[in-house]
């Protein structure tokens, strides 16, 4: 998966809106999703090519964000994935905890279509130059 993004969040109408915004700025990269921190770290582990990063969401039913992203983090194969921390949340405590477990950056969600492709464009271009 050299040229994918795979986004784990449990909310589907936001992966439909990050995948639109992924084919309407960069069409050549393909975006695969998952519902919950489960089934992105089943994906991750079963997949021979890796993500050039991860689009995570925060706050999910079952295995939060943070849960995931420590077991990535902890993982041979997965710690050096970059990991974005998506969430709608807030807290300060959010943005150090995400930090404080291996995230790479960490974005609020937008609530502006517009913000959040700016948002997706500067991961994009910061995460396609390495």
């Amino acid at each position: 998966m050299p040229n994918t993004v795979l986004i784990i969040d449990d909310n589907q109408d936001d992966i439909l809106i990050t995948k639109r915004i992924f084919a309407k700025i960069a069409p050549d990269i393909i975006t695969e999703s998952a519902l919950s921190g489960e089934a992105g770290l089943a994906l991750l582990r079963c997949e021979k090519m890796l993500p050039m990063f991860i689009l995570l969401d925060l706050k999910m039913h079952g295995m939060g964000g943070l849960d995931a992203l420590r077991q990535m983090r902890s993982d041979e194969r997965l710690k050096n994935i970059p990991v974005i921390v998506l969430t709608s949340s807030a807290l300060e405590s959010d943005e150090r905890d995400a930090y404080a477990a291996g995230a790479d950056s960490f974005i609020n969600k937008a609530f502006d279509i517009e913000q959040f492709s700016s948002d997706m464009t500067g991961i994009l271009q910061r995460y396609l130059s390495n």
